[in-house]
């Protein structure tokens, strides 16, 4: 909402992004680092480079609760939006930012349990990212930048 109150796990106001990215003409594809305001922000993972420190990523935003249900709405989409969350992708522009060296990433994975199956946040080195996800279609992550690097990630749980 526009309240400005900040609930756990919701989305943060959108934020206006600028980024630079060209493309050689000839010889490989090379991305400049994108500019992203500092604070927290819903991607998708698209590259995760573990030699250069660097992820690729396309920005996202992210619904939880009334403001999940009312972006479903707007969108034409099923409302109240399954599992009480809403994904938006309008812009497929892909962004590149370094991760620091050391910053903490957490991805989910099944816990067993005595009484069923619950997941459990798992921290992961970048070059043990770049290996997690073999398929393309990554979940979302929440990355924490901080003058134009990543200093943290961790992967949005989806029911």
């Amino acid at each position: 909402g526009c309240g400005g109150d900040e609930q756990p796990g919701a989305a943060p106001p959108a934020t206006t992004v600028a980024a630079a990215t060209t493309t050689a003409a000839a010889g490989p594809a090379t991305t400049e680092p994108a500019v992203l305001a500092d604070g927290r922000h819903p991607v998708y993972l698209k590259t995760v480079d573990a030699g250069r420190q660097t992820i690729t990523f396309d920005l996202i935003q992210f619904f939880t609760g009334d403001a999940a249900t009312k972006a479903a709405a707007e969108d034409g989409e099923e409302s109240p939006p399954p599992n009480d969350y809403y994904i938006r992708n309008v812009n497929p522009r892909l962004r590149t930012l370094p991760v620091r060296a050391g910053a903490p990433i957490t991805v989910n994975v099944l816990a067993a349990q005595s009484t069923g199956s619950s997941t459990k946040d798992v921290p992961v080195t970048l070059a043990e990212l770049a290996g997690y996800f073999p398929n393309s279609g990554t979940p979302p992550f929440w990355i924490t930048v901080a003058q134009g690097k990543v200093t943290k990630m961790a992967q949005q749980f989806l029911p």
